[in-house]
């Protein structure tokens, strides 16, 4: 088509539209003089037959306006949890190392994916309307993703990971301890609206202490004591006023299965305190079984003794009186400094050469001790099947696995003990586990 000719068309398209604008024009000028009313559209005409419908049948239209209302509901919650699943996060959170970016991932190898823990129960205030902030956040992240570079997102997710103070505003005591304490999950549950209507949009509002704790193995961390070290939450989070994220930074996010605290972070604040004030309570770092109480428990056979049973008999060591609690620098030259094989013949041997004991020891220990970390993640795998009874017995099998898991030194501190809480771990695991269906690891059967 020759430009001439595309101007003329043009042209003509305008007189045309120019026409038909006159006429629209000229007939609501007649309808003004004649005193005609305006015809009316498609939606007052729509409107009328609905309105016409609700008088002849109210029942019938307030049955259909219900029923859209319930429909409308029923797909915003589906809508809403379907967003708000793990999954979905990790359609955006999916690289698979350890790391900014990795959360997806680092939280599958977590216990709370065990447990079925999801990112909307930690990263949103506990109730209805913490969960619709959350979401509102959620719509943020979303758009974001979409419109922000990735080495924005990246920035923003490593500020999270490493920014301890930015992090727990991000995820605040309460956000942790709904679940891990039984005054505070009162104290939120009686102060927050926590279901719409009856309606739970997350797990971890439907969680009521202490039987959710309970049935699921969890200590009440204000009230219980630790199993395998002397420590007051208590003290610390409403004494000294610190944070959860303080001791237990990255705690479903750090690629490990359970978080706990490494003992630099310990030191690094005992210490820093400590040159402030030299009479604070907390203990002097070469005070081992001030803290270390299953060690000492270890060392004195009663860790786990069941009732009317005779402690375990010390090791050698520490009945030749040279590796007691009260003195663990005949091994440990500092608190960071482990023993090797080679430290029996420095300290204490000399040319006799007793370190083959020392790895002979170690090494049975994670022989026997491989085929339960197997069974311990197949068993928390399947934690969700299991009946009440069966959870009650999983978490018998867990006091006993955690002890094993909580021994550093792998069989050092008591050979004999360690031994007697495998096959104990071992027969509750293998009973659980053959009643679940779940195939037992090599070495488990008795």
């Amino acid at each position: 088509m020759s430009f001439s000719n595309f101007k003329e068309n043009l042209a003509e398209r305008y007189a045309n539209f120019k026409a038909r604008m006159q006429e629209r024009a000229d007939r609501k000028i007649a309808r003004k003089t004649n005193g005609e009313a305006k015809e009316p559209g498609r939606f007052k005409k729509w409107l009328s037959r609905v309105g016409a419908f609700a008088k002849r049948r109210p029942s019938a239209f307030a049955g259909i306006i219900i029923a859209i209302i319930v429909v409308l509901l029923f797909v915003t919650y589906e809508a809403l949890h379907l967003t708000s699943t793990p999954q979905f996060c990790g359609q955006c959170h999916v690289e698979t190392e350890v790391g900014p970016g990795a959360e997806f991932h680092t939280w599958s190898k977590n216990v709370h994916s065990f447990a079925e823990v999801g990112c909307i129960d930690c990263h949103g205030r506990p109730g209805f309307f913490g969960y619709m902030r959350a979401k509102i956040g959620g719509m943020y992240d979303l758009y974001g993703e979409i419109v922000y570079s990735k080495e924005h997102k990246m920035e923003i997710l490593t500020k999270g990971a490493t920014d301890l103070e930015y992090a727990k505003n991000l995820v605040p005591n309460d956000y942790c301890l709904i679940c891990h304490s039984d005054d505070a999950n009162k104290s939120i549950r009686d102060n927050t609206v926590m279901s719409f209507f009856g309606v739970e949009m997350r797990k971890v509002d439907g969680v009521k202490n202490p039987e959710f704790r309970q049935s699921n193995g969890l200590l009440d961390i204000y009230n219980d004591e630790m199993p395998n070290i002397s420590f007051s939450h208590d003290n610390h989070v409403n004494g000294l006023g610190l944070s959860c994220l303080d001791c237990h930074s990255g705690v479903a996010h750090g690629g490990e299965f359970k978080n706990r605290p490494k003992m630099e972070t310990c030191f690094a604040c005992h210490d820093e305190r400590r040159a402030q004030d030299p009479n604070i309570a907390a203990p002097a770092n070469d005070d081992c079984a001030a803290c270390h109480t299953s060690v000492v428990a270890l060392h004195e056979g009663t860790l786990l003794l069941e009732e009317g049973a005779e402690p375990t008999p010390p090791s050698m060591m520490v009945d030749m009186g040279v590796y007691g609690a009260e003195n663990c620098s005949s091994c440990h030259a500092d608190a960071f400094d482990k023993p090797t094989a080679a430290t029996c013949g420095t300290n204490c041997h000399g040319e006799m050469d007793y370190g083959f004991m020392f790895d002979e020891i170690r090494n049975e220990f994670d022989t026997v001790k491989a085929p339960l970390d197997a069974l311990n993640t197949e068993l928390y795998k399947a934690l969700n099947k299991m009946t009440a009874e069966q959870k009650a017995q999983f978490n018998q099998f867990k006091e006993y696995y955690d002890a094993l898991a909580y021994d550093k030194s792998k069989g050092i501190h008591n050979n004999e003990l360690y031994r007697g809480i495998a096959e104990k771990a071992t027969a509750i695991g293998t009973e659980l586990a053959n009643g679940l269906g779940i195939p037992v690891p090599a070495g488990e059967q008795n």
